[in-house]
């Protein structure tokens, strides 16, 4: 039988229990989570204790407090999921409910051998048609936009296939060719199309083994039974491109890159047949609040 004394609100767990307790799950440490909340330490010990509780809390211990580091207990590990799903849902909310008021907002990201190419016609053409939606834009290496999906930090992210988790939707674009880039009187220049046979043996010119598109040119060749003598790898597209234009050696490159003029003084030939592509996808979290704008973004972005 219910007391006077406690109240509908005063047994219910509370919203500011729930984030406290995932910052410390996050975090693994009490300092860390109270920092990251704003709030001091106290407070923050305090609401887990409660949360903790018996009565008018969980019951259970949710942490093991190991000297200065907190690991969660098996009933923190079950909890720690669903109050990830709540915060979320309250947070998507407030943000449908903001978007239906303001136009909204649409979070977009990239990788960099996309972003630079894609990007600058995509959002010109999208804010014509749509000019009350707030844009953001983030250009980042592909395991961080899908964390960042996961997390809610963004809408939707451009990558390139494969993307393999059951949490994400992931819907192709289109598949792009890929092309050699060669410095402008180079021997291979005169032909029509080249293999990536006539430039094994060249000094290749290759992202940085951050970047999914530097391990994928070098899966392409090693696949040919090659192995490309590599001389320089880099962080950005355009960097190889002058490194290609100075006649440092030879790249493989999206074609997106040699259509968009980054490097003029690069020849740019095709492959030979069958020629090589890589496929561009949109990705978005199948659970969390999707804005209203996002599915005209993607189709201007496959047009």
């Amino acid at each position: 039988m219910q007391s006077k004394t406690d109240t509908p609100s005063e047994q219910a767990i509370n919203l500011h229990q729930l984030r406290y307790f995932v910052a410390v799950a996050e975090t693994g440490s009490f300092t860390r989570a109270a920092e990251r909340e704003g709030v001091t330490q106290p407070t923050l010990s305090e609401q887990i204790l409660r949360l903790e509780g018996k009565g008018k809390g969980i019951g259970r211990r949710l942490f093991d407090r190991l000297g200065r580091r907190v690991v969660l207990t098996d009933a923190g590990r079950v909890l720690l999921g669903h109050a990830q799903a709540i915060l979320a849902a309250v947070g998507e909310a407030g943000r449908a409910v903001r978007d239906s008021a303001e136009g909204g907002r649409l979070r977009v990201g990239a990788i960099p051998t996309v972003a630079p190419f894609v990007l600058p016609k995509a959002v010109t053409r999208f804010r014509k048609d749509h000019p009350a939606v707030q844009l953001e834009l983030r250009e980042d290496r592909t395991e961080r936009l899908l964390a960042d999906l996961l997390a809610g930090e963004l809408d939707v992210g451009l990558m390139a296939l494969p993307v393999r988790d059951d949490r994400l939707h992931v819907e192709k674009l289109f598949a792009e060719p890929l092309v050699v880039a060669l410095p402008p009187r180079h021997r291979l220049a005169a032909k029509a199309e080249v293999r990536l046979a006539d430039v094994v043996d060249e000094p290749f010119i290759l992202l940085d083994d951050v970047h999914c598109f530097g391990d994928q040119v070098l899966s392409l060749c090693r696949r040919g039974g090659l192995e490309p003598r590599v001389v320089c790898r880099g962080e950005q597209i355009v960097t190889l491109l002058a490194m290609v234009a100075a006649g440092q050696g030879v790249s493989v490159v999206p074609e997106m890159a040699a259509v968009a003029g980054f490097g003029e003084g690069c020849a740019y030939r095709p492959l030979g047949k069958p020629a090589p592509t890589r496929a561009l996808c949109a990705v978005w979290h199948k659970q969390r609040y999707r804005p209203a704008s996002l599915r005209a973004f993607v189709d201007v972005v496959r047009a």
